[in-house]
Order: structure tokens, then sequence, then C-alpha cells
């Protein structure tokens, strides 16, 4: 039954998150059940951390390509402006 709710949880996240990308860019979705701190990193090498809670979506600016690295596993991922990218397990995927 676990598992089915995160699915449902992150199906909806996705769609929700493609609609707001037109407005804020890039989004993180925590599909993770403990928060997570991360790390997003512009071209210009300014930086900033954010926590994303279990369940919750981050929007940020991403123009120009952005780094984003997961605090606890050190997992990063180079994104693009329209980037979704979902935190799952410890790992970083980008749709």
């Amino acid at each position: 039954m676990r598992k089915s709710k995160k699915c449902i949880a992150v199906v909806g996240a996705v769609f929700l998150t493609f609609l707001a990308t037109a407005t804020y860019g890039a989004s993180i979705y925590n599909s993770d059940f403990e928060a997570q701190r991360v790390k997003i990193e512009n071209k210009d090498g300014s930086h900033y951390f954010v926590t994303v809670y279990n369940s919750s979506t981050h929007y940020f600016d991403c123009i120009d390509g952005c780094l984003v690295t997961l605090v606890r596993t050190g997992y990063t991922r180079t994104v693009d402006a329209n980037s979704v990218v979902i935190i799952d397990d410890g790992k970083l995927r980008v749709k």
C-alpha cells in the first residue's frame, strides 16, 4: 500500500510540476520519506541550500543550467531551465 501511495504522489507532483515550469523554470520534487538538503549552484558560481521536505516541490530559476547536489549523499546532476528533478531513494533523477 505504501508504494502505491508513493507512486500516486510522484505522478501528481510531476504533473503539477510540468504546469509550473513555465513560470519557475526547473523544479525538485522529493519522493523520499525524509527531508533532503539540496545545494543549487548556478553557472556564475553562486549557490544556495534548500531543504526539500517529503512530498514537496521546490521551484527555482535555472536559465543557463545549474548543478543540483544532494548534500547527504553527494549525488549530483546538471540540469537545464525546464528540468524536473525527482529525489528518490537518496538519488536524483531528471525528467
